[in-house]
């Protein structure tokens, strides 16, 4: 081969090799919830919760109304709990960093989302703690 084509093949080869690498893209989602949840001192909290699936892992969002952009976003680990009773289709279970539980929700049958309290149990209030599934 003449000098000039190695090298040029060799260039080929190695721009081939760089392109046929994947790139990092972002997972699709498993599941996306919103909705708009109560708050003590604001209008509302502006909720998103997005669930990932291997691994099990969150990302959520949380907008508080009427304070100049205050956002908060979480990511984690997550994972269902198995049902309290033959009713309960289960609950999900967000971990922070430290392993904590930042946040449970109740599924609903329609695929939706109530968030419980810290003990994992229904509040007790007649306002809408309520996440709407997405379609995707």
């Amino acid at each position: 081969m003449r000098p000039m084509t190695l090298s040029a093949l060799m260039t080929a080869a190695l721009l081939t090799g760089c392109a046929s690498q994947t790139p990092v893209t972002e997972r699709s989602p498993y599941g996306v919830w919103e909705g708009t949840l109560p708050c003590a001192d604001c209008p509302g909290i502006e909720t998103r919760l997005t669930l990932y699936r291997e691994p099990d892992t969150y990302k959520l969002t949380e907008t508080y109304q009427e304070r100049n952009g205050d956002v908060t976003e979480r990511e984690g680990q997550w994972q269902v709990l198995p049902p309290t009773d033959p009713m309960d289709l289960g609950r999900i279970s967000l971990q922070g960093d430290n392993g904590k539980v930042v946040r449970m929700y109740r599924r609903l049958p329609e695929g939706d989302l109530e968030m419980l309290n810290r003990d994992g149990e229904r509040i007790q209030s007649k306002l809408n703690y309520t996440l709407r599934r997405k379609r995707l």
